[in-house]
């Protein structure tokens, strides 16, 4: 049986993320706070930010080398570059390398301007130059912008493939999935600070400090996995430009 490309394969997706789950609970109940904060959090050098790296760097030539794509070759070329453009702009987002280039550009305007410059209220601020507007806008549009196209691109296929357990619409799904947990997991700490009136610049420690940055940095990781799972998934079933026996209708 093909692990890839069975009627079974969309389990492959939720095996993968039960098991990942687990190691994080497991290392999270493990380990002392401080001691899984410096190995999972530190400013984007600590060993686990440091091992997820790979995992989104290897998408871009897996891509290429693997074309989850069916269709012309035109068609294939510009579905791998969107996906190239947003693999990478995820290592440049853990790299923290576009908040380095903006602040070289233009140090005393990201001095002067409190919290991230790649935030709305940058945009809209009246004193920023529209050279950094720019560079923060193309960073949006190079990042989430492309994403957004794409997923829109696929949207229904993805709804009808995950009823019909099409195995890459799972994936993409678990793929969804891990980013709301980044998102929620990032948030948690600030919600946490409101609600019990601390300042904004206090870090919440303790056994809840650490499960955030536990899920958060290991939801980053599950994030490429998933990536890697679905390209490996449509490369197997459309590769040949004609589906898989039993995925026809997608």
């Amino acid at each position: 049986m093909n692990i890839l490309a069975s009627r079974r394969s969309f389990l492959v997706a939720p095996v993968i993320a039960v098991v990942c789950l687990a190691l994080l609970a497991i290392t999270w109940a493990a380990m002392e706070p401080h001691a899984l904060r410096a190995a999972f959090d530190a400013d984007g050098h600590s060993f686990f930010e440091t091992l997820t790296l790979p995992f989104y760097a290897i998408i871009v030539p897996l891509v290429w080398l693997c074309c989850p794509f069916a269709g012309s070759k035109k068609r294939k070329a510009l579905l791998c570059a969107g996906v190239s453009c947003v693999a990478a702009m995820a290592v440049v987002k853990e790299l923290d390398l576009h908040l380095a280039a903006i602040t070289a550009m233009y140090p005393d305007i990201v001095a002067a301007f409190k919290g991230t410059p790649f935030k709305m209220r940058f945009l809209t601020a009246s004193g920023v130059p529209f050279g950094a507007k720019l560079v923060a806008l193309a960073y949006f549009a190079l990042f989430f912008g492309v994403f957004a196209v794409m997923l829109a691109y696929f949207f229904v296929r993805l709804v009808k493939g995950f009823f019909k357990l099409h195995p890459v619409a799972w994936s993409m799904c678990f793929f969804g999935a891990s980013g709301v947990m980044v998102a929620v997991c990032d948030r948690l700490p600030a919600w946490y600070r409101h609600a019990h009136g601390l300042a904004k610049e206090a870090v919440v420690g303790g056994p809840f400090g650490s499960f955030c940055t536990a899920f958060e940095e290991g939801g980053e990781m599950m994030i490429a996995i998933f990536a890697i799972l679905a390209i490996l998934q449509a490369h197997a079933i459309y590769a040949p430009d004609r589906p898989h026996p039993g995925f026809d209708e997608l």
